[in-house]
Formats: structure tokens, C-alpha cells, sequence
């Protein structure tokens, strides 16, 4: 079966070295961030520049222990980013595989209501440690 080029579900993720299981989202953004310029009597923008990228990434989760422990996961602690998103139909050669370098853990979040499962959404932010090195990175495999 060839790959569908759809992707379902999670797995293998991963923060430095501490697996995160019971994913519900995550969320990859390269963080491009625009400016604008405009001048004398223009009324829109004449240029639109891509001055810096900030990549970051969040975890949603419902393993909130693994997530809200500042034991296995404080604000400031950085490592890696891994994780795989699946092929939709398990065909051979159709995950996404992400990776974010020098993650820097920022926030979790909790949240619960009544009757419902909790959950946790961890974010992260990102670094290049030469100012020119994307630290994101996404691959499929063929």
C-alpha cells in the first residue's frame, strides 16, 4: 500500500529525554514573523519582509502528571523535541517525522472540567545556537 499523504494520530514524542505518552495535539509552527513598510503617500504596505523566525511548538496531553511535574519538566529546561505523526492508513513510507533543537520548555497549562478528562498542553519555545540554523525540521520517510 503506498502512502496516502495523510497524516492521523501521534507517536514517539518525546522531550529531551522523557516520553510523553497519551497525546491528544501538537502543534509545530516555523514562527515567521512579518514587517511591513510603507511611506510617503502610500496607503498600503510596498514591502513585506520576513525579519525573524521564532519557532515553538505545544504539547497537549493526558498524561498531566509527565506535564505539570517540575521534576520531569520546569520552565527553563530545554532539550529536544521529537515526534511522528502516522501515516493515515499505516502504509509504508507515509509518517511525518518533527524535530525541534534546542527546545526551551516555557509554560504548562491544566485544565479540567467535571466529569471530563484533564489534560495539559506544555510549550515550548526554540533557539538557533548560530542565529542561521533552522531548529526545526520535518521529514517523511520513503
Amino acid at each position: 500500500m503506498s502512502a496516502t499523504a495523510l497524516q492521523l494520530n501521534w507517536t514517539n514524542v518525546q522531550f529531551a529525554s522523557t516520553s510523553i505518552t497519551r497525546v491528544t495535539s501538537v502543534m509545530f509552527s516555523q514562527g515567521g514573523e512579518l514587517i511591513e513598510f510603507s511611506g510617503d503617500n502610500n496607503r498600503y504596505p510596498v514591502v513585506i519582509a520576513n525579519s525573524i523566525n521564532r519557532p515553538r511548538c505545544s504539547i497537549t496531553s493526558g498524561d498531566v502528571y509527565t506535564l505539570t511535574n517540575p521534576a520531569v519538566l520546569a520552565p527553563g529546561m530545554s532539550g529536544t523535541i521529537i515526534a511522528s505523526q502516522l501515516d493515515a492508513l499505516g502504509a509504508s513510507g507515509g509518517n511525518v517525522d518533527w524535530q525541534l533543537q534546542n527546545a526551551v520548555h516555557e509554560n504548562t497549562d491544566n485544565t479540567g472540567q467535571w466529569g471530563q478528562f484533564a489534560t495539559a498542553t506544555a510549550t515550548f519555545r526554540a533557539y538557533s545556537s548560530d542565529g542561521v540554523t533552522n531548529p526545526l525540521s520535518v521529514t517523511g520517510r520513503t
